[in-house]
């Protein structure tokens, strides 16, 4: 884990660590690692094993503007909207940093239509990569074979759609699933009549009050409905007279929101392309500020990642902010959120992500949010094949979370690739959680709640993941009672049933509302916190209030195995 120097000295300031591979975690010889400071910058080189070392040329606040390595998947976000900082100040220095980069691995795609057969010729886009690559770029378009195939690289969560007139596009996502097996399928389809040509929206990004332009201000159009629903489809930076164009947008309704530095986000919605007038008006940004310390030693934790989360009346918390700090003094400052409540979560390694922060984001004083991070748990285990316990190497694990885009540089939640015996070590845990295993020619498995205390450590565990059978899409399985939910209120509303599930057996209904978990108000556990409550080990039970019409009651229902 990094750590600050315990006094200062009369020396510069300095940042050291290593440059590792996110899957394996060994170093990055050759990395390339560009600072930026205003219109400044500053570069660095690792040496053997990853190891670097920046020696800022003046103090004050820079940003890590980008990260680069043959063989890897570039961090290269929008010049000047880097979510990471690096605080330098004189006499002050961090050791032992680690700066993740995710291999550039291969992956084969298909387009196929709703009979399986392939579809050649199809138009593919790779959406949601532009965040950290748009200094430095990715292929991000494709065009299937003959065999309805492609080739490509592409980071964890970003969304690949496949295209072609006559068809309903079709969309998958790069998942965990998805890498392990080094493959990913995207069923276009059924006929469709012409959906039209892309389009560009336009506009101006002003201040708030006063009209004047906003350069640089970093313009993000999200898709509202559709196939696209919920990822970026495009994103530009505002020019001097803060006018910007997002270009090669596909028909439909858009969300567009911008920020800049000090200033609190605009959004505008339903917004079509072919739009020519947006204009998007950024008003005084609330502050927010606080220190984060070890639980135990009251020492300052450098780095750590602050997520700052819109607190609305329902348990569903939408993403404002997220920086990742390294500061020898374990304190942060952010100047640009959007008055109103607010939730912050503050995660660091080797450390277990806090509890939620309430706060309240106000333009004419500062919130304050000061932090003590517990030690983070420590599971043990293998994963093996289920009817053979032939234990799989390379499987990749990943601890299942709401926490998202924060910098890929410093992951918020703990992964994992098993060894040559198919062991596995996860640090940095909460005291509750889920662990997602996924090995290539196998279905995936979500192995639900796994308790360690804070500091501690579990297992050895197993875990068993069924293989595929020959031309078998892969899939993910978990134990669980078999529905679908999404946030209403304080409650969670069941949008879906799976027949044979614990559910199903019960008499649970599509509409029912979920009021508490084993006797914990989902309005406290929050909407992950909840469905790992009701997740767990199969053959067991979760006791579930539900409430539904005017009438409320409690439920046991069982858990099993529910595929994906």
């Amino acid at each position: 884990p990094a750590e600050a120097a315990a006094e200062p000295d009369s020396l510069p300031p300095s940042f050291e660590g290593r440059v590792v591979s996110r899957t394996t975690g060994d170093g990055v010889p050759g990395a390339d690692l560009t600072f930026s400071r205003g219109g400044a910058a500053a570069s660095a080189r690792a040496g053997p094993g990853g190891a670097f070392r920046f020696l800022p040329p003046e103090e004050g606040r820079w940003l890590l503007a980008a990260v680069t390595a043959p063989g890897f998947l570039p961090f290269a976000p929008e010049w000047g909207h880097s979510p990471v900082q690096l605080d330098a100040r004189k006499g002050r220095h961090v050791r032992g940093v680690e700066i993740h980069l995710a291999p550039a691995e291969e992956l084969l795609g298909r387009v196929v239509d709703g009979e399986g057969a392939p579809v050649p010729g199809a138009e593919v886009r790779l959406l949601g990569a532009s965040g950290e690559a748009a200094l430095v770029s990715i292929p991000d378009r494709f065009v299937s074979d003959v065999r309805g195939e492609f080739r490509f690289a592409a980071p964890q969560g970003s969304l690949v759609v496949a295209r072609k007139a006559g068809f309903a596009p079709g969309r998958a996502e790069v998942d965990l699933l998805a890498i392990a097996n080094g493959r990913l399928t995207v069923e276009i389809g059924p006929a469709h009549s012409p959906l039209g040509a892309p389009g560009r929206i336009s506009g101006r990004v002003v201040e708030d009050p006063g009209g004047a332009p906003v350069p640089g201000a970093l313009v993000v159009a999200q898709a509202g409905r559709g196939a696209l629903a919920g990822f970026p489809a495009g994103q530009t930076t505002s020019l001097s007279d803060g006018t910007f164009s997002l270009e090669g947008l596909e028909p439909g309704r858009y969300w567009l929101a911008a920020r800049a530095e000090g200033r609190a986000p605009a959004t505008a919605g339903r917004i079509a392309p072919g739009t020519a007038d947006v204009v998007l008006s950024l008003g005084t940004g609330g502050r927010l500020r606080g220190c984060v310390r070890d639980a135990s030693s009251g020492a300052p934790v450098a780095p750590f990642t602050v997520l700052v989360y819109d607190r609305g009346r329902t348990l569903f918390r939408s993403l404002q902010r997220s920086r990742s700090v390294v500061d020898a003094s374990g304190c942060f400052a952010l100047d640009d959120l959007r008055p109103g409540p607010a939730a912050v979560v503050v995660s660091a390694p080797t450390h277990a992500p806090s509890a939620e922060v309430p706060v309240e984001i106000a333009g004419d004083r500062e919130a304050v949010a000061d932090v003590a991070l517990q030690a983070g748990g420590r599971l043990t285990g293998t994963v093996r094949s289920l009817g053979t316990g032939r234990p799989l190497a390379g499987a990749r694990l990943a601890v299942e979370g709401a926490l998202s885009d924060a910098a890929s540089t410093f992951p918020v939640l703990a992964e994992a690739t098993t060894g040559p015996d198919g062991t596995f070590a996860l640090s940095g845990l909460p005291p509750r959680f889920s662990v997602l295993a996924a090995a290539a020619g196998h279905h995936a498995r979500i192995a639900g709640g796994i308790e360690v205390p804070p500091g501690g450590a579990a297992g050895p565990i197993e875990i068993l993941l069924r293989p595929a059978a020959e031309g078998e899409e892969p899939r993910v399985e978990l134990a669980g009672i078999g529905i679908g939910v999404s946030p209403h209120r304080d409650a969670l509303w069941i949008t879906a049933v799976q027949a044979g599930g614990g559910a199903a057996e019960v008499g649970l209904a599509r509409g029912d509302l979920v009021l508490k978990v084993d006797g914990r108000p989902v309005g406290e556990m929050g909407m992950s916190g909840s469905v790992d409550a009701i997740r767990g080990p199969e053959g067991t039970s979760v006791l579930l209030e539900v409430r539904r019409g005017e009438s409320t009651f409690e439920v046991r229902v069982p858990r099993r195995l529910v595929r994906g």
